[in-house]
This record gives structure tokens, sequence and C-alpha cells, in this order.
């Protein structure tokens, strides 16, 4: 296993982010990364279901085909705002996650249906379960129940925002990765998340953190600083590092551990 690995995780992955994920699945490829962990979503926000759309049926079955890695990535990804709400909780939803924390304070319950309803999609359109072992909440907020939920399901691990999660053995083993991610719903967001992350990055050469992880989301593409930030990014890791995809990482550090 390569003591320097990266995994770049194309988020949001739905019927109407097809073309802009294919744009930049084809792009890495033009950099030499041919695998990917693709984050897909079976009914975003309710309104676009991948069973009501063959044609990114196949296109998803091909991209896992080809070797690219699908991850579960919530359900809905919605969380309807709720004036009864705590404040802490009303402004991490509206404010931090834009409405769309959808795993971040289910019940036990509630969040292992969405996991079912997920797995059930995926099934039905055709894509292989054996191979889908990782689960990644909207917006990496993931609450105690929802966590357990995922474990007894199945799940062999998610990502936090600091780190991977791996579910499998007697207790979850915690393994620090910081992602890189960019904030891009206002011009200070923006200006903040590319000095955030070239640090991120240079950081991460300085440590020599023996995984890297960079994420793409659809609307990254619609600004050309995030966009080309986030391409030199990879561009620069690709000299000291080896792409992976979150499942084989995980399978190859669990196997020499």
């Amino acid at each position: 296993m390569p003591a320097d690995a990266l995994v770049l995780s194309l988020h949001d992955v739905a019927p109407h982010t097809q073309h802009i994920i294919n744009d930049q699945l084809e792009t890495l490829r033009r950099l030499g990364v041919l695998h990917c962990s693709l984050l897909v979503i079976p009914n975003y926000h309710d309104e676009d279901s991948l069973l009501n759309a063959p044609q990114f049926r196949e296109w998803i079955r091909e991209k896992q085909s080809e070797g690219h890695e699908i991850v579960l990535h919530g359900y809905s990804h919605w969380r309807p705002h709720c004036s009864k709400d705590p404040l802490l909780k009303r402004l991490i939803n509206t404010y931090y996650t834009a409405g769309e924390g959808e795993f971040y304070d289910l019940p036990y319950q509630e969040a292992q249906e969405a996991l079912r309803r997920g797995k059930r999609v995926f099934e039905q359109i055709g894509l292989d379960l054996k191979k889908i072992i990782g689960f990644i909440a909207p917006a990496w907020l993931l609450g105690k129940e929802a966590q357990d939920a995922l474990r007894d399901e199945g799940f062999a691990y998610t990502t936090l925002l600091r780190g991977l999660l791996s579910l499998g053995g007697e207790a979850p083993h915690f393994f620090p990765a910081q992602s890189m991610v960019y904030s891009v719903r206002s011009s200070w967001r923006r200006c903040l998340s590319l000095q955030w992350n070239e640090f991120l990055l240079r950081d991460a050469s300085l440590r020599k953190w023996p995984l890297l992880r960079i994420s793409f989301h659809p609307i990254d593409w619609s600004y050309p600083s995030i966009k080309a930030h986030l391409l030199k990014s990879v561009a620069r890791s690709l000299k000291k590092r080896t792409p992976n995809t979150y499942a084989s990482w995980l399978s190859q550090k669990e196997i020499l551990s």
C-alpha cells in the first residue's frame, strides 16, 4: 500500500448533475486519475429520483463497471427547516448546510429506513450492492443514532470532515484525514476557501499525511478560481501520491494493520 494516498470524492451525483460529474471525471482522467469515489444521492430533494432517470442509470452502472466506487450519499440530501428546532440546530441547518444536513439528527429508526430505501434504489437500478460498502452523510453531519444504524446496516465505513471512520471490527476505528472542500455561496467564502485549502495542501505535504482527500462538488465547476485551484491541487498531489478510492484505501489499510 502506498504511504501517500489521494482520494478524490465527487459529491452530489444525481441525474441533474450528471453532465457536470461526467466533465469532472473526464478532466481528472486526463490528469491521470482513473478511479474516484462517486457520492450518489438516490432521490435528490425528493424531486430527482434515480428510478425516473434511465439515461443516468445506464451511465452510473457504466461508471461502476469502470472501477469508480459508488458511495451512498444520504437518501434525499435534504433536511426540512423546523421552527421548533433549538437555535443551534436552526443555525447549522440554515447557515452551515443550507438545509441539507439530512442525517445530522435523525433518530435510529428513521436513519435505518433511509439507508434501506437508498440501498433498494441502488439495487433497482442495477448497481452491484456487494461493491457498495460506504456511506457519507450530506455535509459530513452524522448523529450518533444514525451512525449506529449505519453500522447495523452493514456499511464498512463513513467519512467525516476530518477523517475516515471504519465501522468493521468490534469498535469503529478513526483514521485522521482532513478533507479539502470549498465553500462557494459568497465571494468571501470563496476567498477564504482558497486560502484554507492551500494551507491544507501544504500542511498535508509537510506533515506527510498518509491520506489526502479532495472533495469536488458540482457547484465548484461554476467558479473559475475554485475549479483552477482544485485541478492544480490534484496535479500537485499526483506528483507524490497514488490515487485510490475510499474502499480500496481502506481494504489495503486493514489488510496491513
